[in-house]
């Protein structure tokens, strides 16, 4: 194995973006040091290794910082976005509740109503515990209002496409997110 391809692969202990900053002319640097010095000694690669060994880590947990504070904003925007989609759907559920009271209002339509507005307040439940940073909490919320949203959906098949994509698809989505990277949203994170 050629010492540039030994070189290259030290390399993937670098971050991706630094790599394709820079991989191209740390990679001509090694070529110039190979020119001037034995890459057959143990002090060659013991030089090349601990300057990988020192640098690299620290870019990588300089990157993963970055991820992660990106993760923060966005999670502190989704977590605004559902306050608000929650106290948009308790509104939206009062709004249903006086239209259908000037007809004639069966157990059913009742029930959708009062299933609605608990998605809802739980909904904004979750937003609320995400910007606490109540992991578990914002997730068992979220999953109640999915729950209680099916139910209304099942009860009150009229829903509109609107509130359906609002209902099902933000808690899968904050779930998802909730769940899926477990190092994006840290517990301890200021």
């Amino acid at each position: 194995m050629s010492a540039e391809r030994i070189y290259r692969l030290l390399l993937r202990a670098y971050p991706p973006a630094f790599r394709a900053e820079y991989g191209r002319e740390m990679v001509l640097v090694f070529r110039d040091q190979c020119r001037d010095g034995d890459v057959r000694t143990l002090g060659f690669w013991t030089a090349v290794i601990y300057d990988v060994a020192r640098s690299a880590p620290a870019l990588r947990m300089e990157a993963w910082r970055q991820n992660t504070r990106t993760m923060e904003v966005s999670m502190k925007l989704a977590a605004i976005l559902t306050v608000l989609l929650g106290v948009l759907g308790i509104a939206n559920a009062v709004v249903e509740w006086v239209a259908g009271s000037k007809g004639a209002i069966d157990g059913t339509y009742v029930l959708a109503v009062v299933l609605g507005v608990l998605a809802s307040a739980l909904l904004l439940g979750a937003g609320v515990a995400i910007l606490l940073r109540r992991q578990q909490a914002a997730r068992l919320a979220l999953f109640a209002s999915l729950v209680s949203l099916v139910a209304a959906r099942l009860l009150f098949p009229w829903m509109s496409i609107f509130s359906q994509l609002v209902g099902f698809g933000l808690p899968v989505g904050l779930l998802i997110t909730l769940y899926w990277p477990r190092r994006a949203f840290p517990a301890g994170a200021a």
